[in-house]
């Protein structure tokens, strides 16, 4: 109410908390009853109950994890306001009445052990259950029972036997045999694609799609390909080639065949692949498609691929057990050879694109693509969409019934597709889509498309936004009913600067794709935040960045302790987020800060211009570095090493500060400061140097022992702030320092009485504990 907020959904929550959570607790207190019975000590009975509520969860840990054997376990429950709850309910319910009716039958035994007065043995106990085992109970014991049975043995029937269950055991060998069958295909050449053309259907009340479609592909190798290695769904799926193939393998486990060609591929030849595709039919246990309701968003994983995927065990140690070689870092960016494909898309490049999708009457269907016509059939609405320019092999539909808000900038239609009432940040999303619009195509290069959409997707299908060409489904729980708090203290305006991150994409990613290797997202997801950041700045000035970038240095110190195989340095990435998106931004934003945002710039536009929509071999991260270094000062040069290619962290500190008013009513301000650095190796472990001389120390008579950094030569800011009338942070001084010892000691005047001193104040570089950079003044 305090935010304006009056659409309370009584109903909704009165259903949730009575329905839907209480009948959970009804199944745990209708055990409980019993076993309290049971063991006449109440306490007795209470630690058993806690043993049980912890340890039932733990039991898939033991190789128990089937539901219907996990007392009051199941399915759980999710709601959208665009799907509602979808087609968890009847999952969900399904089992609750399961397990349920055992309870039911526990209570009808807590009533036949009962014993009211003083405790007795069990003996007695089981002398009165039996004497009162009569009349209506075995009856309704038999029939809770039947009940219990009868659901168990249907729900093991559409688990086990209707649908194929694995275990995660049985799931981890069938992927250590995949491996040893499968990898020594992963080089094989296989033709690329390079037109899509396909029809989707999508069914929202049976939650069915089907879909057909071609691939137009080319040799583009100088091999001869005479094998041709096809990856699918499980799906129902037909595979026609347009020339004469002999099918030599076909892994229904895997879903992987392998087509030998009776007339080999020579270098330029083309081949043409006809399928289609329809998902199993759905049952009340498991759903077989992604369709829903109201909000599909489907992707191109719904279609073949060539070549072999990957998909192996990552953990060193499993794979020892199983005689595996430890799993291998993706190629190094200085590989050559492994410059063939980008990091999305191993059997394409760059590709034509058109798809038909269908939808029911009510709702409307999107493509990637420009709309060439929509026409109704029946209760089936068409939607005919077309790209007038090469795209990535990645793209998707979604199918919703949408309302739509239109706006342009420059000559770019832009559309929010949203669900009905949903209409809360749209404004905000707007002014993201326009500002990242604004920024990269006055930084970097030309928007390539005539329009941009942002496509809303129910919450229960995931809480993202992902970024495909010009169009951006986007989840209504990071968006489209999020309760933005943009205030003073630490608010957060996510809808915009979400929206403007995926936007960014459009020229990191869409534009220039990395080559499969390491640090690929570096120029994808670094880039996306960086011009984030950017974007903030400009809406909210620089002075109150503080927020963004300790938020992202202290997410990036966290996560990376739980790094469970390498953390490598950020041109080196391996794709793990915290690295390409928290340190990533700080780095790119704090490399602006140091060589100037518009030098900065120039270098990333410089870079686009040779390397946008380009084919193998594909850009890395050296190329990006090398562009960089051509605008960094030398004085500058050892910032690329810290940031880029190595782990560098800080340890700054402020030990001592104080002021005093000087005769001219000016204030002098006295800093005591420790600056250090050291390095990390991929195991986290810290070293100073790779050489003794690489080390300065610094160590006092009551020191026990000595602090050491590696050689110093840097430049840091330090800032000194006051407050204004409403006792608001104001900024007296901020300079950058060159700092090349560890301990400092400097005086500065300054104009106001000051009241806080900070080295690094604003946390642009990676400093362990940043919250030691800033110390009130002592006067």
């Amino acid at each position: 109410i305090y935010s304006g907020y009056y659409d309370f959904e009584i109903g909704h929550y009165l259903y949730e908390l009575i329905i839907l959570s209480l009948i959970s607790y009804v199944i745990w207190a209708l055990l409980s009853f019993l076993i309290i019975t049971l063991t006449t000590e109440r306490l007795v009975g209470f630690f058993i109950m806690i043993v049980l509520f912890i340890g039932i969860p733990l039991l898939s840990l033991a190789g128990v994890e089937q539901s219907i054997f996990k007392y009051n376990a199941g399915t759980g429950f999710s709601y959208s306001d665009m799907d509602g709850y979808g087609s968890s309910l009847n999952r969900f319910f399904l089992y609750k009445i399961y397990w349920l009716s055992l309870g039911l039958v526990f209570y009808i035994l807590t009533y036949l052990f009962y014993y009211r007065g003083l405790p007795s043995n069990f003996r007695e106990r089981l002398s009165i259950a039996r004497s009162r085992f009569k009349g209506k109970y075995p009856k309704f014991i038999a029939l809770f029972m039947l009940i219990f049975l009868s659901l168990g043995g249907y729900i093991y029937y559409e688990t086990n036997i209707l649908n194929e269950r694995t275990s995660s055991k049985e799931r981890e060998l069938e992927t250590v045999e995949w491996e040893k069958k499968y990898k020594k295909y992963e080089n094989y050449d296989q033709p690329r694609i390079v037109s899509v053309n396909v029809n989707v259907n999508i069914y929202p009340k049976s939650l069915d799609a089907d879909a057909n479609g071609t691939y137009f592909m080319v040799n583009k190798t100088s091999s001869v390909i005479d094998s041709l290695f096809l990856d699918h769904n499980d799906a129902i799926s037909t595979f026609e080639f347009d020339k004469e193939t002999d099918l030599v393998l076909e892994d229904t486990l895997y879903n992987f065949d392998i087509y030998r060609l009776k007339n080999p591929l020579n270098p330029g030849d083309s081949l043409k692949l006809s399928f289609s595709v329809k998902n199993k039919p759905n049952t009340s246990i498991r759903k077989n498609s992604s369709v829903v309701s109201n909000g599909t968003f489907i992707n191109n994983r719904l279609f073949p691929t060539f070549g072999y995927p990957g998909g192996e065990l990552t953990d060193d140690k499993t794979r020892e057990k199983y005689d595996l070689p430890p799993n291998k870092l993706k190629p190094h960016p200085s590989d050559s050879t492994a410059l063939g494909n980008t990091y999305i898309s191993k059997d394409a490049d760059w590709i034509d694109f058109e798809a038909t999708v269908s939808t029911s009457k009510d709702q409307i269907a999107i493509a990637p693509g420009y709309l060439q016509k929509e026409w109704i059939e029946g209760d089936r609405r068409y939607f005919h969409y077309k790209m007038d320019s090469k795209i990535l092999n990645f793209y998707a539909f979604n199918s919703a019934k949408y309302e739509v808000v239109q706006d342009k900038w420059n000559d770019v239609k832009l559309e929010i597709y949203y669900h009905k009432d949903h209409d809360y940040n749209l404004d905000r999303m707007m002014k993201g889509m326009k500002a990242a619009l604004e920024y990269c195509s006055t930084n970097f290069s030309p928007y390539q498309h005539r329009q941009l959409r942002i496509i809303e997707f129910p919450r229960t299908s995931g809480g993202f936004a992902q970024s495909f060409p010009n169009t951006v489904p986007f989840s209504e729980d990071i968006g489209f009913i999020a309760q933005v708090d943009d205030s003073e203290e630490g608010g957060n305006d996510y809808a915009f600067f979400v929206s403007v991150h995926e936007v960014a994409h459009q020229w990191w990613a869409h534009q220039v794709i990395g080559a499969d290797v390491l640090g690929a997202t570096m120029l994808s997801e670094s880039l996306s935040e960086y011009v984030t950041l950017k974007v903030i700045e400009q809406v909210n000035g620089k002075k109150k960045m503080r927020k963004f970038l300790k938020r992202s240095l202290d997410t990036y110190l966290t996560q990376r302790t739980f790094e469970r195989k390498r953390e490598n340095a950020l041109m080196y990435n391996d794709g793990q987020g915290y690295i390409h998106y928290q340190k990533g931004s700080l780095v790119f934003y704090a490399l602006s800060d140091y060589i100037g945002e518009k030098t900065l710039n120039k270098a990333l536009s410089k870079y686009v211009k040779k390397v946008a929509f380009q084919e193998p071999p594909y850009t890395t991260s050296i190329d990006l570095l090398n562009h960089i270094k051509e605008v960094t000062p030398d004085s500058l040069n050892y910032l690329l090493d810290d940031m880029f290619e190595t782990i560098t962290l800080y340890q700054n500190r402020v030990v001592e500060t104080k002021s005093e008013k000087l005769d001219n009513g000016k204030y002098k301000v006295d800093i005591e400061f420790k600056v250090s650095k050291y390095r990390n190796d991929e195991k986290g472990r810290a070293f100073y140097g790779d050489r003794e001389k690489d080390s300065i120390s610094y160590q006092t008579d009551e020191m026990k022992k000595p602090d050491y950094s590696v050689f110093l030569e840097d430049y840091i800011d330090i800032g000194i702030f006051g407050e204004d009338d409403d006792e608001n942070e104001t900024e007296l001084y901020l300079k950058k320092h060159k700092i090349s010892s560890i301990y400092n000691k400097v005086s500065i005047i300054v104009d106001k009485e000051p009241k806080e001193v900070g080295i690094d104040p604003y946390n642009k570089l990676i400093d362990t504990n940043s919250d030691d950079n800033r110390k009130k003044i002592e006067n």
